[in-house]
């Protein structure tokens, strides 16, 4: 249960969670995003949890 806890305390976990819901948003809910819009939001999360990464083991 604490490794859980941990999970939703994780800021990289709703860094991933937010990048998920906009890419299924964009297809599920109609919500009008292109492909490039999507690669920047994507690219945008994965740059920002590896910077986060590195951050926190330097």
């Amino acid at each position: 249960m604490t490794k859980f806890l941990s999970l939703l305390k994780s800021r990289r976990f709703w860094a991933a969670a937010v990048g998920l819901v906009a890419v299924v948003g964009s297809e599920v809910f109609g919500v009008t995003l292109d492909t490039e819009q999507l690669l920047g939001i994507v690219s945008i999360v994965i740059a920002w949890i590896v910077g986060d990464t590195v951050r926190e083991t330097a």
